[in-house]
């Protein structure tokens, strides 16, 4: 459990970091986090809050992007610290839907002061040179040419259809028939959804294919909401971008998954 403090006890005085933000953006930003990785480095930039995360096997990567007119206050000076997602995520829960959860870092004692109502928490952060670091944005230049978008529920459909054969999943586009397609292929059953141009809220068509875990896009897939408008950029043998807004469109999350190359 997180450690409980006293509303009392006294928050830094004029700290430079000090945001306030709705309790349900933050926690739907969190559970997007919460979906590859146990903890993170939180930058704390004077735009905006900015995570960028890779899951512990080095598969799939995560980034969210909160602007400081997500917030409902916002100052920062450019900290950046590690903290544990989980552990916030559950201070976060405990708000009611509507309230505001306020965040105030006192870098010199490495301690996040969280204040939900009457509620204050304090949690001790992770150093965040002990945590994996992101990707280089240079080493994310992938041939991705095809890119389309459809809602989340129709990535959760593509899950729960493929996890009923296969723990493997190919997605791909035709640009010749003009759909987006995904298929499994189990030992005895096979399963393949075919999604055409006048299905999808955007495509552009290019040869595609590539194969992927299925664990790791059924984690992918459970935060986001079913109504979301997801852009999907795919190649061949390439690595998936899944992106989309959170915080009630204030904010963008993306979400990174490499390819297998054959299954085991």
């Amino acid at each position: 459990m997180p450690e409980a403090v006293s509303p009392t006890v006294p928050l830094p005085q004029n700290p430079v970091d000090d945001a306030a933000i709705d309790a349900d953006r933050l926690a739907e930003s969190l559970a997007v986090l919460d979906a590859l990785v146990d903890e993170c480095r939180l930058e704390l930039a004077v735009e905006g809050l900015r995570v960028r995360a890779v899951d512990p096997a080095n598969v799939a990567a995560v980034s969210i992007d909160l602007p400081a007119d997500a917030f409902e206050r916002y100052e920062a000076n450019g900290e950046t610290v590690g903290v544990d997602v989980a552990r916030l995520a559950e201070v976060v829960g405990l708000a009611d839907s509507g309230d505001s959860v306020r965040l105030v870092l006192d870098a010199e004692r490495r301690r996040l002061h969280v204040l939900v109502g009457e509620l204050a928490y304090t949690l001790g952060l992770i150093d965040p040179e002990a945590i994996r670091e992101p990707l280089d944005p240079a080493e994310m230049e992938y041939d991705c040419p095809a890119e389309l978008a459809l809602d989340g529920r129709g990535i959760s459909r593509v899950v729960d259809a493929a996890d009923m054969v296969s723990t493997h999943l190919t997605l791909g586009v035709d640009p010749e028939a003009g759909a987006f397609y995904a298929e499994a292929a189990g030992d005895t059953d096979d399963v393949a959804l075919s999604f055409p141009r006048e299905e999808l809220a955007a495509l552009s068509p290019a040869d595609a294919e590539s194969l992927f875990s299925l664990d790791y896009l059924r984690e992918m897939a459970r935060p986001i909401p079913a109504d979301s408008e997801v852009t999907v950029e795919l190649g061949s043998e390439q690595p998936v971008t899944l992106a989309f807004a959170v915080a009630d469109g204030a904010g963008a999350a993306t979400f990174l998954l490499s390819p297998r190359r054959s299954v085991a």
